[in-house]
């Protein structure tokens, strides 16, 4: 049965402004920037004013291939082969052979070229019976399996935050990445010919300054000054990695101690560890899966959390790197983040509205990785109707697309895939109080509206917020909208109330100081949490 209720949906033409109070505030589209420039809270804004010009946008809208800009020249067959086994691969290369009609009719290279050709199609259809996603274009993978909602129509393909500084980086649709930084005019563009095709962005941990940006072919490891005014860096600044048969890499993720870089590719059945110091690479190929789709390093550095485009996922320990197999899925991992401790990890599956965890140990062993044996269902978010306002009706909840965890534990958000024939449904993200005492508790606080008819692509939470949690909405326009979330984590609020216990004992006599402190003692030992 779903969570949601009627009462967490907001009013139609109302865009959700903050979190106060343990609760969303939601105002009518008109009035909601004058009031959020009355509210003190609103006033120390740390972080940075992603806007994108129209004009770059228009241009992205009606790009044309840079092959439109110049004439037709001669080129021999194969150099035209060579060029198309770049950029299409071995079918690619035949095809141009087998089409070609320099030939003359005597000539067996075109009718070797055609059953080579038939021969490859043959072998790529048995093997794409059983993994579908082998198929498909670079561009078709990388829809499929990137957070993105809609990767090829959306102006903005990724975004990543900067886990130290209120900075982040943004790929756009014309493969160019943009850094905006808080308090800062200064945007830096990173351009690149290897740049195509952008799927992921990571900044390294413990730097300041480099970036690692997923293509089509390979990684590049761009570093980039963070006190530089130059807004345009020589590509010699960007580091090329690169792995035979590895592409496209549709997810990164750094060791939390920034010395090693994780990559993943749905074609490729190898997960690789990258010593990006040395240039090195650790091949980790388990067989089965069809590949890796995404990767999710745990904060404490201690798990490697990696996806694959079949019913199955695997948990690396980085001490040894071995892992262990969670099957039987209710297909494909969509989504999945770890609490900022390490020890819990969420997910969804693409065919269930369902959120499950697993719980592990604090300190991993050699000889097993320290996960449950079977996941806990955590939260139902099937899908639910509601009337609103007497006559619309409205659609919530469904299947999940993405969910983020903020820093501080405390606030975690999901997205959820759009179903192209419902016209009423709508693009909230629905907002949970997460609760870790003795066991996990996902409480609904309300689902966060947009303004106007666009389509959401992407949610994440800014790490460094101090006064509760950022969450950063991404829209397929282009417009990058925030809405901070004004709490205090429950370590604070520890912190106060024992503050004022001891102001309070220090004021009464020895033997009531120790009956109140027995008494609180008392009270938290019998405390139970209730999922």
């Amino acid at each position: 049965m779903s969570i949601f209720t009627t009462n967490l949906v907001p009013p139609i033409d109302h865009v959700t402004t903050c979190e106060k109070n343990g609760e969303l505030v939601c105002r009518p589209i008109d009035e909601a920037n004058e009031s959020c420039l009355q509210d003190p809270l609103f006033q120390e804004k740390n972080y940075p004013n992603v806007e994108l010009a129209a004009e770059s946008l228009r241009s992205l809208a009606t790009q044309k291939s840079a092959k439109s800009a110049f004439l037709p020249c001669k080129e021999t067959l194969w150099k035209r082969a060579l060029q198309a086994w770049h950029e299409q691969g071995l079918c690619g290369a035949l095809e141009v052979v087998a089409e070609d009609d320099s030939y003359t009719s005597t000539s067996w290279t075109p009718w070797l070229a055609c059953a080579s050709l038939a021969a490859v199609r043959w072998l790529n259809s048995l093997h794409g019976s059983l993994y579908p996603h082998l198929v498909l274009s670079n561009e078709d993978m990388i829809s499929e399996f990137t957070s993105i909602r809609h990767w090829q129509r959306s102006e903005i393909c990724a975004l990543a935050w900067h886990p130290h500084t209120p900075k982040c980086a943004v790929a756009l649709k014309d493969n160019s990445v943009k850094i905006f930084v808080a308090k800062s005019e200064v945007v830096s563009n990173l351009k690149h010919r290897l740049q195509k095709c952008v799927a992921a962005l990571a900044w390294k941990h413990h730097s300041a300054s480099v970036l690692a940006v997923a293509c089509k072919t390979c990684i590049l490891i761009w570093r980039v000054d963070p006190s530089s005014l130059f807004t345009r860096p020589a590509a010699s600044a960007a580091h090329v990695l690169s792995y035979q048969g590895h592409g496209p890499v549709t997810s990164l993720a750094w060791d939390p101690r920034g010395e090693l870089l994780a990559s993943a590719s749905p074609s490729d059945t190898a997960m690789l560890i990258w010593d990006v110091a040395k240039g090195s690479c650790t091949v980790l190929r388990r067989f089965g899966g069809g590949g890796v789709s995404h990767l999710r390093w745990a904060p404490d550095g201690q798990r490697l959390f990696a996806a694959t485009p079949s019913q199955m996922f695997r948990v690396w320990e980085t001490k040894t790197w071995q892992c262990e197999r969670w099957t039987h899925l209710n297909g494909r991992c969509q989504a999945a983040c770890w609490s900022p401790d390490g020890r819990i990890l969420l997910f969804a599956t693409e065919n269930e509205p369902i959120i499950y965890s697993l719980t592990f140990n604090k300190e991993s062993t050699t000889d097993a990785i320290g996960g449950s044996k079977a996941a806990v269902v955590c939260a139902d978010l099937s899908e639910s109707t509601y009337e609103i306002d007497g006559d619309e009706v409205i659609r919530v909840g469904g299947l999940v697309q993405d969910m983020t965890w903020s820093a501080t534990g405390e606030r975690l958000a999901v997205s959820f895939k759009p179903n192209e024939n419902d016209d009423n449904q709508t693009n909230l993200v629905a907002l949970f109080n997460v609760r870790q005492k003795q066991l996990l508790e996902l409480i609904p606080i309300g689902f966060v509206q947009g303004e106007g008819n666009q389509v959401l692509q992407l949610i994440s939470f800014e790490p460094t917020f101090n006064q509760g949690a950022l969450l950063t909405l991404v829209w397929q326009d282009g417009r990058v909208t925030y809405v901070p979330l004004f709490f205090l984590s429950s370590q604070d609020v520890e912190h106060y109330q024992t503050s004022y216990v001891h102001s309070v004992a220090n004021q009464l006599p020895q033997q009531q100081q120790h009956d109140l402190y027995t008494s609180i003692n008392s009270g938290v030992n019998n405390t139970t949490a209730v999922k």
